[in-house]
């Protein structure tokens, strides 16, 4: 698996739109909001709930910012890095599982709740706790 290490200036933007994310739900009144489940469900109801009704910019600007969150979410809970793939910007756990959060958080707002970033968040939190029951990650 051959992949890259995020350059700091974009590391920094992906960061900066994380922050972003928190500090913008907790101005919305969701006090409690931060870098933990309960969070990336919240934001995964929003999505499901006001999908059909954003507007094309918000489709595209939503998947970066929130997305960022959700990738720092899962850095924050199990460890890791953002890394880049090709040309997508992705998290790496443990030695070998990466994934995408800008992507799923597209996906969530294309599809729907079956591509929910919550599921996309506990199965992750899954195959981190399988693949260290097996010895294999971090």
């Amino acid at each position: 698996m051959s992949y890259e290490d995020v350059p700091i200036e974009i590391l920094s933007i992906i960061q900066k739109g994380a922050q972003h994310t928190v500090t913008s739900m907790k101005g919305q009144g969701v006090e409690q909001f931060g870098y933990n489940e309960l969070s990336v469900q919240f934001l995964s109801n929003v999505i499901t709930d006001e999908r059909l009704h954003m507007s094309e910019q918000a489709k595209k600007t939503i998947p970066d910012i929130w997305g960022a969150f959700l990738g720092e979410a899962l850095i924050k809970r199990l460890g890791g890095k953002w890394i880049k793939l090709g040309n997508q910007y992705g998290v790496l756990i443990g030695k070998s599982h990466i994934c995408f959060p800008f992507e799923k958080v597209h996906k969530q707002i294309i599809n729907g709740e079956i591509d929910s970033i919550y599921g996309f968040y506990l199965s992750t939190l899954e195959i981190n706790k399988n693949q260290k029951s097996a010895g294999h990650g971090a």
